[in-house]
């Protein structure tokens, strides 16, 4: 296959750079004005030459860092990654500011400049990433994405579960292929479309079809499974001349439980003060217009199976389970109050959980708490389930935010494997903001609820009509 040396996204990719530069430039010229006032002469000025004195390191820092966080790559990228990426690039590039200044004895170089640049830098980096990035997706053809899979069952479901994420990849879907078709599985890799590679794959075959689309250059996307979920961010080392990743215990180590502890207090406390009164009012509605108790306490399992009870706002009858058991909740649910629905949308029935936050119980981000009996079932179908429970269970998490309310107990634990695997306070921070995002966005309750509540009420019946005979 012919590799061209330069290509039209390659000149995307070097134009990309080259307007970064300019918007850099652009934003602390922007901050001088701010500072100096709009009838500014930069021309005559001792700060703005101290500033030129240091503009080489500074051009030379925004395309090592762009290219560090993988700015110019628009392929599949989101908007959420813009956001991250604009956000990391601003703050360190207004760190090694601060750092070049010192170092160059550019003294005269204001800090009021470099503080108020750092704002400017956010609004102009993601204004000219996001018109790149629209650009991008204007400039290219959408892709073709094959799915390839051991049944068309599955096949099937999982054409349905990524349908209404591929328009925003720019993504077309093809009929599907079965992994035992060789020949058509090598055509399609061949014409450079895009491989899923469904779970039910055998691990060679998967191999095989990886190494292929490898060299090919296809791209290919894989639901890990544990063992590959634990790779991630593994440590390479050489044991003589034999390359092997380490993978390390599951958890947190002792700084990361320690900061991240600190940062559990702090935001609970401030949780508790600011929601506070919110919350005693949602309880006297509760009180008001349900019979039974304002706030709710049920048993479960956090770090290292440990049970607790948590603390929320009841929005279901008192007497929720007496006829159906312990049932995953869902749309439609007979169960909840009519408050205890706008309690779900808006999550206000989450907040007492900060207390369990405070008291150290949970934390505020991290695997979603689930329930002894539902563990126990989870851990006999799941491999790798009890491995979540190596940190503390959280408030919410990254499986609350970028699953839906129909997704799998085994997709979440996928995103809470990596959750612990990649755990980070940014990423914490980066969680809670996703968070609050996500209330003000509709979700899809789970379609489990009256399937097992039809199941718990059959196996009832059958219990009653064995005991009557």
């Amino acid at each position: 296959m012919e590799t061209k040396l330069i290509t039209i996204p390659h000149i995307f990719k070097l134009l990309f750079l080259l307007g970064l530069a300019v918007v850099v430039h652009l934003a602390y010229l922007t901050s001088f004005v701010v500072v100096f006032g709009a009838n500014y002469n930069r021309t005559i000025d001792n700060n703005y030459a101290a500033y030129i004195a240091i503009f080489p390191i500074l051009m030379i820092s925004t395309i090592v860092l762009a290219d560090f966080l993988q700015m110019p790559r628009f392929f599949r990228k989101k908007n959420i990654d813009v956001v991250s990426q604009t956000l990391y690039f601003s703050f360190i590039q207004t760190l090694i500011t601060l750092s070049a200044k010192d170092l160059t004895e550019q003294r005269a170089f204001p800090r009021s400049v470099i503080v108020i640049s750092f704002i400017f830098l956010i609004v102009y980096v993601f204004a000219w990433e996001m018109l790149c990035s629209v650009i991008s997706h204007r400039l290219y053809d959408n892709g073709e994405l094959v799915i390839i899979g051991a049944n068309q069952a599955t096949m099937q479901a999982v054409s349905d579960k990524i349908q209404p994420s591929l328009p925003g990849l720019d993504l077309n879907l093809s009929e599907p292929i079965k992994y035992s078709d060789k020949r058509l599985v090598s055509a399609a890799i061949r014409r450079n479309a895009e491989i899923f590679i469904c779970p039910d794959v055998p691990e060679d075959v998967k191999s095989d079809i990886i190494l292929s689309c490898a060299k090919y250059k296809a791209v290919a996307y894989v639901v890990p499974q544990f063992y590959e979920i634990s790779l991630y961010r593994s440590r390479l080392i050489s044991l003589n001349d034999l390359m092997v990743f380490m993978l390390d215990r599951m958890g947190l180590t002792f700084e990361q439980r320690m900061f991240k502890r600190l940062f559990d207090v702090v935001v609970s406390l401030l949780a508790i003060i600011v929601t506070g009164p919110l919350m005693l009012f949602c309880a006297l509605i509760v009180k008001i217009t349900s019979p039974g108790p304002a706030f709710f306490k049920q048993e479960r399992l956090t770090l290292k199976n440990k049970k607790y009870n948590i603390y929320k706002l009841r929005t279901m009858s008192v007497d929720a389970e007496d006829k159906t058991g312990a049932v995953i909740s869902g749309k439609n649910d007979p169960r909840v109050t009519t408050f205890g629905k706008f309690l779900r949308r808006s999550k206000i029935d989450e907040l007492p959980q900060f207390l369990n936050v405070l008291i150290g119980d949970m934390s505020v981000v991290g695997p979603r708490s689930e329930r002894p009996e539902f563990v126990e079932n989870f851990e006999k179908e799941i491999p790798g389930y009890s491995q979540r429970f190596s940190v503390k269970a959280g408030i919410t998490g990254l499986a609350q935010v970028a699953g839906n309310y129909d997704t799998t107990a085994q997709n979440k634990l996928r995103y809470d494997l990596l959750y612990i695997k990649n755990y980070s306070i940014l990423q914490d921070i980066k969680i809670i903001f996703s968070t609050v995002r996500s209330i003000f966005t509709p979700r899809l309750y789970n379609k489990t609820f009256e399937a097992n509540r039809k199941t718990v009420l059959s196996v009832q019946s059958r219990e009653n009509h064995d005991s009557e005979s």
